[in-house]
C-alpha cells in the first residue's frame, strides 16, 4: 500500500491532488499535521507526497524511507472525468523511467501531461513534471 501526503499547511487544492492520487493508487491519505517526514516515512514502505516550497510545488516519492524521486510539477489541472474510471496511475515515458517500481503505473499516452490519474468524485487530475535531484532534507 501506499501513503499519501502534503506539506503541514497545504492549501486545499494540494490536499485534492493528493486525496486523488491515495484514491487511483488505492492508499491511504493521511493529513500531516506536526508528524516530521522521518516520522512520516516510517508509517508505510511506499510515501508519495505533495510539498509546497518557496519555489514550487514538488512531487516526492520514497520507498523505505528513502528518496526515490522528486519533481516540480509546473503545471496540474483538475478536471471532470469523462468515460470510464482507471484506478492506477498513468506516467509518460519521460517520467516512468525515473519512478521506483514500487510505484506501479500504466502508460500514459497524453503529450501534454506527464502523470495522470482518476480521483473520487468523477475528478481527474493532471500534472507535468521536471526531474529534480534526489536530495535528503527533512525540513519539508
Amino acid at each position: 500500500m501506499t501513503l499519501v501526503s502534503t506539506s503541514r499547511k497545504a492549501a486545499p487544492g494540494i490536499r485534492a491532488l493528493a486525496r486523488g492520487l491515495a484514491f487511483a493508487l488505492e492508499g491511504r491519505y493521511m493529513a500531516r499535521g506536526k508528524t516530521g517526514l522521518r516520522e512520516l516515512v516510517t508509517l508505510d514502505r511506499t510515501l508519495s507526497l505533495f510539498i509546497l516550497e518557496s519555489d514550487g510545488l514538488r512531487f516526492r516519492i520514497f520507498v523505505d524511507g528513502e528518496p526515490k524521486a522528486s519533481f516540480r510539477v509546473t503545471a496540474h489541472e483538475e478536471r471532470t472525468r469523462q468515460g470510464q474510471f482507471d484506478r492506477r496511475l498513468l506516467v509518460a515515458d519521460r517520467v516512468r523511467e525515473l519512478l521506483p517500481p514500487e510505484l506501479e503505473a500504466g502508460a500514459f499516452d497524453d503529450d501534454a501531461w506527464d502523470i495522470g490519474y482518476d480521483g473520487p468524485q468523477r475528478l481527474q487530475y493532471r500534472l507535468r513534471l521536471v526531474p529534480d535531484e534526489v536530495a535528503d532534507d527533512d525540513d519539508a
